[in-house]
């Protein structure tokens, strides 16, 4: 790649971590406080272990004459390990050992609640942290529940089945809810009356896709006047490994915790290969909301999604892998001399490393993606990337890779 497709970034800082790291956030409510969660298959436990190819390893090669054995399930484990990053110097605050591999890890958005983070694990478990760096072990557990638990034994896993709980998304303006996705294929709505307290998952999927679903993510829908305060309008996003971005506009009763009469779920057929990440963008004055979306076919893309309809794709680019993670950096809405309004975004493209892309539209009204900068020390597949908040002209960014267990620091300037 030539300077045209992006400067290229070295680290300033790199470390090894004890185990391959699969997700990282900063901390919303303390800056300079960051997690990182782990993902380790167990030795015993055969198939592959990176976190997107071990849900569903196939079957294992086998002579003609000998029968296949019954697949058991397989053993993992993880962590979640606390850093710190002040004056450009990382240091390590705490480990909590996890008896699952974690796939997601998210701090709560919502002011008041910032502090918090949810964890979700190959167990299928739900788990909420809070971050308190006052305290001598800064990270505090509040609960963990199941998938059966959280929906009153309306999910229970059939013997020898498994299911993971491969990611989650907040809702954007409810702190006490957030859409979670399953390795069968489905996403559900869960309600957290309280932190430490009894969690409801809803026993039917708002959306379901023919194999894993690897992201979610929950956009508000304007409210009407009758609505405020009783019932809540909202769509969720969803991205699967049978090529589909699926959504749904949902009304949600927070009187009696259930989902009113919504609409179907609709599809769009865009993506080469399975969808990993969603980033709804902004909503436009037509009521069209501008997604962002990752895929395994390495593609970023942009979607404009109607109030009703199919999406329509209005620009892409090639990203040189496979684009896990998608981070809003910022939102520029004013118009400029060169755009009509300006997003920065940071993408953990797997095997590629990360990327600081931009996305306008541009004053002639078309949309254009452009890679700004690129870091590619990472040997190995790029999970977890995430940017210090309260950056002013120059981005500090954790990135990590799975196999080699790789944490590094890099800075990029966006002036």
């Amino acid at each position: 790649m030539g300077e045209e497709e992006g400067k290229l970034v070295r680290s300033l800082k790199s470390q090894i971590l004890d185990l391959p790291p699969s997700c990282v956030e900063f901390c919303p409510a303390f800056p300079s406080y960051f997690l990182v969660g782990t993902y380790s298959l167990q030795p015993e436990s055969a198939g592959q272990s990176r976190p997107d190819a071990d849900i569903d390893a196939g079957p294992d090669e086998e002579s003609d004459d000998q029968p296949a054995a019954p697949k058991q399930p397989q053993s993992r484990n993880g962590s979640i390990v606390a850093f710190k990053l002040s004056d450009g110097v990382i240091t390590h605050v705490q480990t909590v050992p996890q008896p699952s591999a974690l796939l997601d890890l998210r701090f709560n958005p919502h002011e008041g609640s910032r502090d918090i983070c949810a964890v979700v694990s190959s167990t299928a478990t739900l788990a909420l942290f809070r971050l308190a760096p006052s305290e001598e072990q800064p990270l505090k557990h509040l609960n963990t529940m199941d998938i059966a638990t959280m929906s009153r034994g309306e999910i229970e896993p059939s013997p020898g089945e498994e299911i993971l709980f491969l990611s989650f998304g907040w809702h954007p303006s409810r702190a006490d809810m957030m859409a979670i996705t399953t390795s069968t294929g489905h996403v559900y709505l869960v309600r957290l009356s309280t932190f430490d307290g009894d969690w409801e998952l809803s026993p039917e999927p708002v959306i379901t896709h023919m194999l894993e679903t690897w992201c979610v993510a929950i956009s508000p829908v304007p409210a009407t006047p009758e609505q405020c305060g009783v019932e809540s309008s909202f769509r969720v996003y969803s991205g699967g490994d049978d090529s589909k971005l699926r959504f749904r506009s949902c009304n949600w009763n927070w009187d009696n915790g259930t989902l009113a009469e919504s609409l179907p779920a609709l599809e769009s057929r865009g993506h080469d290969a399975g969808v990993t990440a969603i980033l709804p963008l902004l909503r436009q004055e037509d009521g069209h909301e501008l997604v962002v979306t990752g895929s395994y076919d390495e593609h970023i893309r942009l979607f404009s999604v109607p109030p009703f309809g199919k999406p329509k794709s209005l620009a892409e680019s090639v990203l040189g892998g496979g684009v896990w993670r998608l981070n809003l950096v910022d939102l520029d809405t004013k118009p400029s001399q060169n755009y009509n309004w300006r997003a920065r975004i940071l993408a953990s493209c797997m095997h590629a490393g990360t990327r600081v892309v931009e996305l306008l539209k541009t004053a002639d009204d078309e949309y254009q993606f452009r890679v700004l900068g690129r870091f590619e020390e990472h040997k190995s597949m790029n999970y977890g990337s995430d940017f210090q908040p309260g950056w002013k002209d120059k981005l500090s960014v954790v990135s990590t890779s799975f196999y080699d267990k790789l944490l590094c620091l890099w800075e990029f300037d966006l002036v």
